[in-house]
């Protein structure tokens, strides 16, 4: 905290005691006693040099230079509010932060250099609040320092209106059976309605013919783990904070009565278009899911559906799509924990058997005949049914509609995952299903050295936090076949394996990258290339086991797109905006909230999350363009359209 660097070959920024260096020609620019504003011209100049730099920062840096940066603008003979502009600028850039590179760009531009003092929106300033993750002190720092030529609203009107969109008043405390507080929430409804109503202010108006709108969301829950302690004040001694689950939704798209498009979520991988509902301190398990179902999503899930939501301008439709979760929490949600398949009522046999793989598994799981069971038999006698009329049904579902669990994201991790235990077994010459073997292990450790050497890839290495290395960036680098991934992989295979991994391989990219795109796609060649797959693997390795994400992947994406999202990709389905907001969570945990209380802290972490992903403020953020990748032509032709989707 004591030292603030900027390191480039241009520009270095210190400890105040220490000594300064700039880049010659913006010294020159910044040490003029007797002008000491800038041209708009050599402000370009000197940018170009500044935006040169390459290096990563962190959030605490920006607070030192708040503190320092009085004393740094007297030693250099240039203004505050200069230095300040150029050197956030700097860190934008470089932290790759357009959005915030572009707000001081024209604070220099419109207000530093023009003379006309500039009142910036209290929208805008909340926005900056919590994108640059800078509390009251630096926000005031930040005031002060632009006081003259860039206006911006005190810290008490940011935060009543932060208050405001983030529907704070409006907040409870969720309680367990025994009354004791175990986290926040806020009304589905709502935050829905809420999130709805600014959303269509930041589009076009909608006539009012065009009523009543219909609305398609998605909504789930994810738990996430590894989370810090603290001795907060609480009245539950027995409370664990390490663990946390969180729901929300998401927009997926609203239309009008003559189906067009009113809005289309373009970026639903997203972590900023996630709108939280309810953050509870609970372990992932069917209790802690059955309590945040029964009491905070399924009356108002009701109540949404039927009864619709009411706008200004007239009344919306409601469709709910539950698909953001992981495979552990579908089986929660469906009661189907003891199920080799969330979406047919498959035995593992008939998943491994060639016949049932020619001809197909149709989707036939459904929550409400899970209900019907339960309503017919008690609970304490329904383990006592036959296997075959439990199929797989462990206890009473919790959830109140169906589930789509197509898990896009997991898909990726889980069928990796499958794929480098094939690759452990075939090098270990075991043609018996078992990770466990000696032998197995032996040539896992041997493979993973391999990859970590040649391909710099952390494979399979356990994590201190939970889990492996392995990440969802990886996975999809290692399908791609980067750094010649499979050629070290499978370095002591005998050829004709080699020749099957690599159709394997081929195939599954080809197959997931169909899955988490949003293109629209044929849906009769997707099936026969998973057809084919799935039969090439049963005849080449009949010994391998055939886990569910790869039988999902294999018998049912397919079905998912053509059935239940209009042909297209299930992008806009993905839990990976969730995923994604686990790391928001654990951050402003740490600190950008009160430690005064657990519920002080829970309220905040709440808050912070919905000020991120309001529509209006998430307006200010830059969607940039992601390069295009390069894919296999067995891909273009299974997509009608020739333009493929960023993520592919």
């Amino acid at each position: 905290m004591d030292n603030m660097i900027f390191h480039s070959t241009h520009l270095t920024i210190s400890n105040p005691r220490k000594r300064i260096s700039l880049d010659p020609e913006f010294s020159s620019l910044v040490t003029d006693s007797e002008n000491r504003n800038f041209s708009e011209q050599n402000v370009t100049e000197s940018r170009k040099h500044i935006l040169e730099c390459h290096m990563k920062t962190s959030r605490s840096r920006l607070g030192v230079l708040l503190e320092h940066v009085d004393f740094l603008a007297e030693r250099e003979k240039i203004e505050p509010k200069q230095l300040l502009a150029l050197a956030l600028e700097l860190v934008s850039n470089i932290s790759y932060d357009r959005d915030t590179s572009d707000m001081c760009r024209e604070i220099i531009d419109k207000g530093s250099f023009s003379g006309v003092l500039n009142k910036v929106q209290i929208s805008k300033c909340a926005y900056i609040l919590d994108r640059l993750e800078i509390g009251a002190s630096k926000y005031t720092n930040l005031k002060r320092i632009l006081k003259g030529d860039v206006k911006l609203p005190s810290y008490k009107l940011v935060s009543q209106y932060r208050r405001e969109i983030s529907l704070i008043n409006e907040m409870e405390i969720v309680r367990d059976p025994e009354a004791l507080s175990i986290g926040t929430c806020v009304s589905y409804h709502s935050i829905l309605s809420l999130t709805i109503q600014r959303l269509l202010s930041t589009l076009d108006p909608v006539p009012d013919s065009h009523y009543p709108l219909k609305i398609k969301i998605s909504d789930g829950l994810d738990g996430s783990g590894c989370h810090q302690t603290y001795n907060q004040q609480s009245n539950n001694s027995a409370l664990s904070t390490k663990t946390f689950i969180l729901f929300g939704f998401k927009v997926i798209s609203i239309t009008d009565t003559l189906g067009n498009d009113v809005f289309y979520n373009s970026s639903p991988n997203s972590p900023f278009c996630f709108r939280p509902v309810a953050l509870i301190a609970l372990k992932e398990d069917y209790s802690s899911v059955k309590l945040i179902m029964n009491t905070i999503v399924n009356p108002q899930t009701d109540h949404i559906i039927q009864d619709g939501l009411s706008l200004i301008g007239g009344h919306a439709q409601v469709e709910i799509v539950r698909s953001l979760f992981d495979t552990k929490m579908a089986g929660l949600l469906d009661g189907a924990g003891g199920a080799s398949c969330h979406l047919c009522t498959a035995t593992d046999s008939q998943i491994k058997s060639l016949e049932w793989a020619h001809s197909g598994f149709p989707i036939n799981r459904l929550i409400s005949d899970a209900r019907q069971l339960f309503e017919e038999v008690d609970e304490e006698d329904y383990l006592k049914l036959p296997s075959n009329q439990r199929v797989g049904i462990t206890h009473q579902p919790t959830s109140n509609i169906d589930i789509i669990a197509a898990c896009p994201l997991h898909a990726y991790l889980c069928v990796f995952r499958w794929f480098m235990l094939l690759i452990y077994h075939l090098d270990a010459g075991h043609k018996v299903w078992a990770p466990s073997n000696s032998k197995v292990n032996f040539s896992m450790k041997r493979v993973r050295a391999i990859l970590q050497e040649r391909c710099n890839f952390s494979v399979d290495i356990p994590s201190s936090q939970g889990g492996t290395s392995t990440t969802g960036n990886i996975a999809r680098d290692c399908f791609l076949n980067k750094r010649d991934f499979l050629t070290w992989a499978t370095s002591s295979i005998n050829p004709s394996d080699k020749i099957s991994l690599e159709k394997i391989q081929t195939n599954l990219s080809v197959l997931l990258r169909l899955l988490n795109s949003g293109d629209l796609i044929n849906c009769d060649k997707m099936q026969e290339l998973c057809k084919e797959t799935y039969e090439f693997i049963l005849i080449e390795y009949p010994w391998a086991s055939i886990t569910p994400s790869l039988h999902k992947l294999l018998a049912h994406s397919f079905q998912l797109i053509g059935a239940y999202n209009n042909g297209k990709g299930l992008q806009n389905l993905s839990e990976e905006c969730l995923e994604s907001c686990n790391k928001f969570v654990r951050r402003y945990r740490e600190n950008l909230a009160r430690k005064t209380s657990f519920t002080d802290n829970v309220r905040d972490i709440l808050v912070r999350l919905l000020c991120c992903s309001d529509p209006i403020l998430v307006q200010n953020r830059l969607m940039h363009a992601k390069k295009k990748r390069d894919v296999a032509n067995s891909l273009q032709e299974i997509l009608y359209n020739s333009i493929l989707s960023d993520d592919l």
